[in-house]
């Protein structure tokens, strides 16, 4: 049996852009992820052990994103699928990363979205 957690609007400012002259700001974008972990023991000891600490994660993601350039969100989506289940007890997870466009005034968002396991990142 496997539970879910979820971290949604996890946001950072990176440098990120298909576009030569994009990746010379900084633009936001916003990471959402649902992982399938196994949290029933911790939760009936009620103790934080073998359970995704979501304050750590959010400060791996942004250590992560922000201390590099990226080209595209799909990059982004999948360095943070790794990152989430190589560092934390997760079976799979999906990872959805938003932008608005900065070269595209009449769009409000675009994202990307996969789905990855374990299993994807064994070697």
């Amino acid at each position: 049996m496997l539970d879910r957690v979820h971290g949604t609007g996890f946001s950072y400012d990176v440098r990120i852009g298909f576009h030569e002259y994009e990746r010379h700001i900084r633009q936001r974008i916003v990471i959402d992820w649902e992982a399938e972990t196994n949290w029933r023991a911790a939760a009936q000891a009620d103790r934080a052990r073998d359970i995704v600490d979501y304050y750590e994660a959010n400060l791996k993601i942004g250590a992560l994103v922000q201390g590099k350039e990226y080209r595209l969100i799909e990059a982004v989506a999948e360095e943070v699928a790794r990152l989430l289940v190589c560092e934390f007890p997760i079976d799979r997870v999906r990872v959805r990363v938003t932008k608005a466009p900065f070269d595209m005034p009449n769009v409000g968002n675009v994202a990307v979205e996969c789905w990855r396991a374990k299993e994807d990142f064994s070697t």
